[in-house]
């Protein structure tokens, strides 16, 4: 007689559970989600209560927050960022801006001005290093050299103007200029300066400085090799 067949005991079923548990974890987590996107996006949580400007103040702030025009109570996530930064950058003296959004509920404008170097001739208009000229928010300095000169012109003067050396920048009362290879200097004297292009500035320096110490109306040292002067004066002469 053969012995009975004791059947074995089977495993707890234990899939269906962890998958009801993944599943409701992976529910949570989309609730989570979304009420985070909700919360950032959507609600007045994080809405602009404040736009600030740094690096300018008085009329020419009033000028970037009248150009950003960012709107109170807008989520700062949906902040139209490049379009504040477009407006402001429209504004001729602003030379560079950062719009940031400052959490909780703040905007802020970091802007960088212009900075005048020199005025340009009949218009008032400020020029920068770059060689940019621009109406400044506030008046310029009255001590700033003026320089006769746009376009292409007005890059090689300031140039030029801004690689002279210290003795002679302070004999320098204006720079003309019409294109790149013709730039004239003005001195306080009433001589002229024919200085040509911005190339060999320190050399063609050395030979004025030189040149100087004959009195002249017209001084040229566009070519430093051959340097002239014109309508040369005499030490006694009145």
């Amino acid at each position: 007689m053969s012995a009975p067949v004791i059947p074995l005991a089977t495993p707890p079923r234990v899939g269906k559970p962890r998958r009801r548990l993944r599943g409701l974890i992976l529910i949570l987590l989309a609730l989570l989600a979304t009420a985070v996107i909700w919360l950032v996006w959507f609600s007045s949580v994080f809405a602009v209560r404040d736009v600030r400007v740094i690096g300018v103040t008085g009329s020419p702030a009033a000028s970037v927050l009248a150009s950003a025009a960012v709107p109170l109570g807008v989520p700062l996530a949906q902040l139209d960022a490049d379009g504040a930064t477009a407006a402001i950058m429209a504004l001729p003296w602003v030379g560079a801006v950062e719009v940031r959004r400052g959490w909780p509920n703040e905007v802020i404008l970091a802007v960088e001005s212009r900075v005048a170097i020199a005025t340009q001739k009949g218009t008032g208009r400020g020029v920068d290093a770059g060689g940019v000229a621009f109406d400044a928010p506030v008046q310029l300095a009255s001590n700033l050299p003026i320089i006769e000169a746009d376009g292409v012109g007005l890059v090689a003067a300031v140039t030029v103007w801004q690689g002279l050396p210290p003795g002679l920048l302070s004999k320098v009362v204006g720079v003309s200029a019409s294109t790149r290879d013709d730039v004239v200097l003005e001195l306080k004297s009433g001589s002229k300066v024919r200085w040509g292009s911005a190339e060999q500035g320190e050399r063609k320096a050395q030979v004025l400085a030189a040149l100087l110490q004959r009195r002249a109306e017209v001084y040229d040292v566009s070519a430093p090799e051959l340097p002239t002067t014109q309508q040369e004066k005499t030490r006694n002469s009145s």
